[in-house]
């Protein structure tokens, strides 16, 4: 095997280095080349170099003075962020967003628009489109980096092709990259909404070590996981890696769209808890829940202790406990965040998620294994649709070194 096949071209390296500062700014706002340097392993001069470059472009600013080790003064630098806008969009089953982004990650706004099951894959693409649009044109004085579309899976990332969308169909042979880039004349990234949600938990989530592998589980309208070791996801070979909505659980259970039986997502994601609860109704006529309610009301009436509602999504939490217990001795993560609609159920979701864990794993591997609500207000994955943009154009610096305005 020559060293061609795992070596890492400079370029490579450059990029690699340049979005792992990034991150750093991201993460912690203000901050010395110095600290950069500590928290990231590069030597002083790389830092320097790509501060050089990121202050020519207008990335980062200069802030001043702040105190460093041993009393030691250091110039902090910050993200510039405001002088370049980026588009996300996050496409679930029943409703897509699109936020509008600085590189801080700062959201200026964020718009929903719902899905109808029935609508074609065509049309909700042209729907998306149409928001797009209208946010290049009220943000057309400003550099616009690009769009990043967080998908649900399993999306095979290689081919920019969504293998698979449950509840829906016509998805499979969308060109959405090439049909959002024709209209739009914007570079368009996309990725699975959990690795997108990873990234997004990883750069701007507090008190997290950087340094331990850690996975977000997104869990609502289906199930996924992204998986991150040393600030960087794991992806597999076709870009599915994190499916673990079709990871069975049962081997003989209800038989699912993918092909396989006793998927995880049949049994915990939030379509899976409304059907529950429809189907439940009749025993529990005093419930607040109705036939048509939505995954928040749901969760209001978890909360308010509506029995109905706590029976389904507590079991509903130990199912999602079955499918972390296997993930904790594949993977071995050092952190587990769950986010997405169920993380909306709270410490009591979260109580039984760990008591099922707490009796299927090694005492060694649960005492050492942190499994917590994301702590992020907002969507997630949609938030991580910005940094995808930022890492993806760091491989093609034209857009910073000339500020060209696609779009404008």
């Amino acid at each position: 095997m020559t060293s061609s096949q795992t070596g890492k071209n400079l370029e490579d390296i450059q990029e690699m280095n340049r979005s792992l500062v990034i991150r750093l700014l991201q993460r912690f706002k203000s901050i010395s080349r110095v600290e950069i340097a500590k928290q990231s392993g590069l030597n002083q001069a790389t830092v320097t170099n790509i501060i050089s470059d990121f202050l020519q472009w207008g990335l980062v600013r200069e802030t001043g003075w702040i105190a460093g080790a041993r009393g030691r003064r250091s110039i902090a630098v910050e993200l510039a962020g405001e002088n370049y806008i980026i588009i996300g969009v996050r496409l679930a089953r029943k409703y897509f967003s699109v936020g509008i982004f600085d590189l801080s990650g700062k959201c200026y706004e964020k718009l929903e628009k719902k899905i109808n099951l029935e609508d074609k894959a065509e049309t909700v693409l042209r729907s998306i489109q149409d928001q797009i649009l209208q946010q290049m044109k009220r943000y057309n004085e400003r550099t616009i980096v690009g769009i990043g579309i967080a998908l649900p899976g399993p999306f095979i990332k290689n081919e920019g092709h969504i293998a698979l969308l449950t509840e829906t169909s016509g998805w499979q042979n969308i060109e959405i990259i090439e049909s959002l880039q024709e209209s739009t004349g914007l570079r368009v990234f996309l990725e699975h909404d959990a690795n997108a949600a990873v990234l997004a938990e990883w750069c701007f989530a507090q008190n997290y070590d950087v340094k331990i592998p850690i996975m977000c589980i997104m869990a609502g309208q289906g199930i996924g996981a992204g998986i991150m070791d040393k600030g960087k996801i794991f992806t597999g070979d076709l870009g599915i890696a994190g499916e673990i909505g079709h990871m069975s659980i049962n081997y003989d259970g209800p038989k699912c769209e993918c092909g396989n039986r006793g998927c995880l997502e049949m049994y915990c994601s939030t379509i899976s808890i409304q059907k529950d609860i429809r189907a439940r109704l009749q025993e529990h006529p005093e419930s607040k829940c109705r036939k048509d309610s939505n995954i928040s009301e749901i969760i209001e009436a978890y909360k308010s202790g509506d029995v109905l509602a706590r029976e389904v999504v507590n079991l509903a939490a130990q199912y999602l406990g079955y499918g972390i217990s296997s993930l904790i001795n594949i993977i071995n993560p050092g952190k587990i965040i769950i986010g997405d609609e169920l993380s909306k159920a709270g410490v009591d979701f979260l109580a039984v998620i760990l008591e099922t864990v707490k009796q299927r794993v090694l005492p060694k591997l649960y005492d050492n294994t942190q499994i917590i609500l994301s702590q992020l207000d907002d969507d997630t994955a949609l938030i991580g649709t910005c940094m995808l943009v930022i890492e993806e154009a760091l491989q093609q610096t034209e857009v910073f070194v000339q500020k060209e305005k696609y779009g404008g």
